[in-house]
C-alpha cells in the first residue's frame, strides 16, 4: 500500500513548491523513472491477487454461516467479521500466537493436509462461560485450559470445522476431521517453518467479550485445488444449474432434520374469569366431536387430518386424510 502523508506532511510539501526549495520537474522526472520493487527469495508469494481475493469471499460467506452457529448454540447473538486474509511465512504465524492458546489440528483427506485453526485464549473463555451457562465477559486471566475445558471447547471447533467445510462446497469438497488440540504453539509443527501459509482472521462477538480466532492455510494444502481459487470458478459453481451436486448434499440433510409434530385435539373459548376461576377436576368442552378426526400439525402448519387412538401402550394417531385448507378444523 502506498504511504499515507500526514496534514504537516502535506503543508510542508506545498511550502517547499512554493518557495522553489522543490522542482516540480525534478519529481515529473522521478516518477519517470523505472520503480523498482524488492523481492525477498526466502518467502517467496505462492498465492496469486485472485487466489486471495476468492478466499476473502469464501471466508465472507462463511462468517454468516458462523454467526447463524454459534448464536444457536449460545444462545445469544453472536456478531462474526472478517478483518483480512493476508500471506505469510508459517514461523511468522506461530511468532504471532500468544502462549498459551486454544489451536485445534485439523485434517483434509481431499487435501491429503492439515489446517490449523487457532482461537485466543480471551475469546476461549469467553465462550466457555457462555456454554456453561452464564454470560461471555472479558476475561483478565490468562492461563491452559483444563482438561474439562479443553474437551468443551474441542466439541465447538469440532462443530466450527464442520460449519467451514460447507462454505468450501462452492470450490471444493473439503471434509475437515479435527485430529488434536494444542495449547503451545511451539508443538505444532505441520510444515517447514519457511514455508507460506495463507491466514485468515475474524474477530468475534458475543454479549461483552470480543476476541480474534484465525484459520491457516498451508501453500502445499491448498496446492490441489488453486485453480479452483478464482471468481470464475466461485460464481460459476454458485449457479445450482450446474452444481447438482449441492442439491444431493441439501437433500441428504433434510432428510435427517428432525420437525416436530402435534395433533390438535381441539378448540375452546372462555373468558378470563372463567380461566381464574378453574378448579382440579373441571371439565372444559372443545369443539371437536368423539369420533371426528383431528388436525395434525407438522411444525406450526397444518397438514394432516386424523384418527386418535393406542398402539400398544402409547398413544398415536392414524393419518386418515390431507390436510386442504379451507376446511373446519374437525
Amino acid at each position: 500500500m502506498a504511504e499515507v502523508l500526514s496534514q504537516n506532511e502535506i503543508d510542508a510539501l506545498l511550502h517547499a513548491l512554493s518557495s522553489g526549495s522543490v522542482d516540480v520537474e525534478d519529481i515529473k522526472e522521478e516518477q519517470q523513472q523505472k520503480k523498482i520493487r524488492t523481492y525477498d527469495f526466502r518467502r517467496p508469494n505462492r498465492f496469486s491477487k485472485e487466489q486471495i481475493r476468492t478466499l476473502y469471499m469464501l471466508h465472507d460467506n462463511f462468517t454468516r454461516l458462523l454467526s447463524s452457529f454459534l448464536a444457536a448454540q449460545l444462545r445469544t447473538p453472536a456478531k462474526v467479521e472478517l478483518l483480512s486474509v493476508e500471506e505469510m511465512t508459517f514461523e511468522e504465524f506461530i511468532r504471532s500466537i500468544p502462549n498459551p492458546t486454544v489451536m485445534a489440528l485439523a485434517y483434509s483427506a481431499e487435501l491429503k493436509g492439515q489446517v490449523l485453526l487457532e482461537l485466543n485464549p480471551a475469546l476461549a473463555f469467553a465462550l466457555l462461560e457462555r456454554l456453561l451457562g452464564g454470560k461471555a465477559t472479558v476475561g483478565t486471566d490468562v492461563r491452559s485450559l483444563t482438561d474439562i475445558e479443553l474437551a468443551v471447547v474441542e466439541r465447538l471447533l469440532s462443530l466450527v470445522l464442520g460449519v467451514l467445510s460447507e462454505a468450501w462446497v462452492h470450490v471444493s469438497p473439503l471434509k475437515l476431521e479435527l485430529e488434536r488440540m494444542e495449547t503451545n504453539p511451539q508443538f505444532v509443527q505441520i510444515i517447514a517453518p519457511t514455508e507460506m501459509v495463507a491466514l485468515v482472521s475474524f474477530q468475534v462477538k458475543v454479549d461483552d467479550a470480543e476476541g480474534l480466532f484465525n484459520f491457516c492455510y498451508p501453500y502445499l494444502v491448498l496446492k490441489p485445488v488453486a485453480p479452483k481459487l478464482s471468481a470464475h470458478h466461485w460464481f460459476s459453481a454458485m449457479d445450482p444449474r450446474v452444481a447438482p451436486a449441492n442439491q444431493e448434499i441439501l437433500r441428504q440433510r433434510l432428510i435427517h432434520t428432525k420437525v416436530p409434530i402435534t395433533a390438535r385435539l381441539g378448540h375452546a373459548k372462555i373468558t378470563v374469569r372463567e380461566l381464574l376461576n378453574l378448579q382440579i377436576g373441571d371439565v372444559i368442552e372443545l369443539d371437536t366431536r368423539v369420533g371426528n378426526d383431528i388436525l395434525l400439525l407438522i411444525g406450526s402448519q397444518p397438514k394432516f387430518w386424523g384418527c386418535p387412538g393406542r398402539v400398544g401402550g402409547r398413544l398415536g394417531l392414524k393419518i386418515s386424510a390431507p390436510y386442504k385448507g379451507d376446511e373446519n378444523d374437525g
